[in-house]
């Protein structure tokens, strides 16, 4: 996603660079490089442990045109294994798309059932989740993306796309997208800007498909120790942040790179202790985290947050009987993607 950043610098010309030598400090596994049309042409240099190549060539109906190319380069980078890719999404509507359903079939014919109801070709939800469906079975078919040669597709949510009508389309097409990538076999994420993806997107409920995919989150201000405090940010949804990205320069070129998230772990389950009486006090339990770990509390009243309970100690309030209170701990390290661990609600008497 070298998003745009670099689109209007190389707009006018071809560019061929060398991607940047990575840190050494971040030497080895944990460091990778994403690539698009805009490194054409340009051998890659330093020690990524992993690569991102764009599937498209900025558009969601494009097609990169050094694909196969950058494809090649990342299976011999000195990581090695399978590359992720990632792809464009947008939600034009009926007026402004070049192909747009009006049943429920793919542009290529394929026939397709929205969870949003009937598609009649007007711009509705279930007409978006038809159009995402179509434009992923397309990046899978017609792209040149070799059959299982993808570790992940990272669903490329930004603003500089086209997007019209409401969220909850724009949310059915990355819904229709993943349906067809999973269909597919294939591991989904999504990777954005996190106020784009708020401000496209919205809320996303957990009946929905995104609810517990990955996140690849773009944005952290330098070099890789912001990188790693992004880690710790919240996601997307409600699945881990994998990646990270910022931005760096190789003379006048501006280059993607990325850092890969640790797993934060132990994650115990928490405990409430303390009678379950009002004006008694219950106490968070958080067991042992890993050193270094920063942990936070909120306490809920029926699984939604009580206003002001943000410490370790929850005074029980006339307001809590008859309800079950529990209490949520996070944990978040620099480097780490976080952990969320709720403990068992307790019922407070009347």
């Amino acid at each position: 996603m070298i998003r745009r950043l670099v689109a209007a610098a190389l707009a006018a010309a071809v560019v061929v660079a060398v991607v940047p030598a990575l840190p050494a400090a971040a030497a080895a596994p944990r460091i990778g490089a994403d690539v698009s049309k805009y490194q054409c042409g340009a051998p890659w240099a330093g020690a990524q442990a992993f690569a991102v190549v764009a599937v498209n060539d900025g558009l969601p109906t494009g097609t990169n045109p050094c694909l196969a190319e950058q494809l090649a380069l990342a299976v011999a980078s000195p990581g090695g294994g399978r590359p992720s890719v990632y792809v464009n999404t947008a939600n034009p509507a009926p007026h402004e798309a070049s192909w747009w359903p009006t049943r429920d079939r793919t542009k290529r014919g394929v026939a397709v059932r929205s969870p949003y109801g009937r598609c009649r070709g007007g711009a509705t939800a279930a007409c978006s989740w038809v159009y995402g469906a179509s434009l992923a079975l397309d990046d899978l078919q017609i792209r040149g993306v070799p059959r299982n040669t993808a570790a992940r597709w990272w669903l490329d949510v930004e603003t500089a796309n086209t997007w019209r009508g409401s969220r909850k389309q724009h949310r059915a097409v990355l819904e229709g997208m993943t349906w067809s990538l999973v269909r597919a076999g294939q591991r989904v994420g999504l990777y954005a800007l996190d106020h784009e993806f708020r401000d496209l997107i919205g809320p996303v409920p957990t009946s929905s498909a995104l609810t517990r995919l990955p996140t690849w989150l773009a944005g952290a201000a330098d070099a890789a120790a912001a990188a790693a405090r992004r880690c710790s940010a919240a996601p997307l949804t409600r699945g881990r942040v994998l990646l990270t990205q910022w931005t760096t320069t190789a003379g006048t070129d501006r280059f993607d790179l990325d850092l890969a998230c640790s797993v934060l772990s132990p994650a115990p389950r928490p405990t409430a202790t303390g009678r379950h009486l009002v004006g008694a006090r219950l106490t968070a339990k958080a067991g042992t985290w890993a050193a270094g770990t920063r942990l936070h509390y909120r306490w809920t009243r029926d699984g939604r947050p009580i206003a002001g309970a943000t410490s370790p100690t929850h005074r029980v309030v006339r307001a809590d009987a008859g309800h079950r209170v529990a209490v949520v701990v996070t944990g978040t390290r620099d480097g780490s993607s976080r952990a969320v661990r709720t403990s068992r609600s307790v019922a407070i008497r009347r």
